[in-house]
């Protein structure tokens, strides 16, 4: 794992010593910074001196704006307990310019359309927004399970989309899309 918080100087000390070691895969990890700028810049100074010989793995980190960003420099990777621990608070991820919505939201109250008009899984499949809702104000503790479902399924189907954006050399239009739809 490539530590050194946001010290450039600490992180080169970590790099060389990882990539002597040569080891199958590398990770960033450690204090990525206090703000979303200084967690981009120590990303971005890190995975663009690692190469393409490795797999790299990004700690902590579950954002799908992120994710999409960080795949630019190279990271492959990422473990978050971002997409569960949102839906226990109501937030469901969609694909729209705000990437989510929380369900708790009076405007859900009526609205019988499924999550996200795109998703496939079982939750958007079988339940609608105003029964999510519902869950929620009564705190139902299955609504935290079908929108953890619905969270995790929507990461993994965002991340099939990335992999076919990198084959087909379309990944700055799949990203624009993929929040824009």
């Amino acid at each position: 794992i490539i530590q050194g918080g946001i010290y450039e100087d600490l992180r080169n000390v970590s790099i060389d010593f990882n990539l002597k070691n040569n080891f199958f895969g590398l990770a960033i990890g450690g204090s990525l910074g206090s703000s979303k700028q200084e967690m981009y810049e120590v990303v971005e100074f890190t995975a663009t001196k690692l190469g393409i010989n490795n797999p790299i793995h990004l700690l902590g980190i579950g954002e799908p704006l992120d994710i999409w960003n960080f795949v630019k420099w190279g990271i492959d990777t990422f473990d978050c307990v971002n997409p569960t621990r949102i839906a226990r608070h109501g937030t469901a991820l969609v694909r729209n310019k705000n990437g989510k919505i929380n369900i708790k939201n009076s405007a859900y109250r009526n609205d019988l359309n499924k999550i996200d008009e795109f998703c496939q899984c079982s939750t958007c499949n079988n339940y609608t927004k105003s029964y999510l809702h519902h869950l929620f104000k009564s705190s139902e503790l299955l609504g935290l399970q079908l929108l953890s479902l619905h969270n995790v399924y929507y990461m993994n189907t965002m991340m099939e989309y990335i992999r076919e954006a990198i084959n087909t050399n379309s990944f700055d239009r799949s990203q624009k899309n993929w929040f824009s739809e």
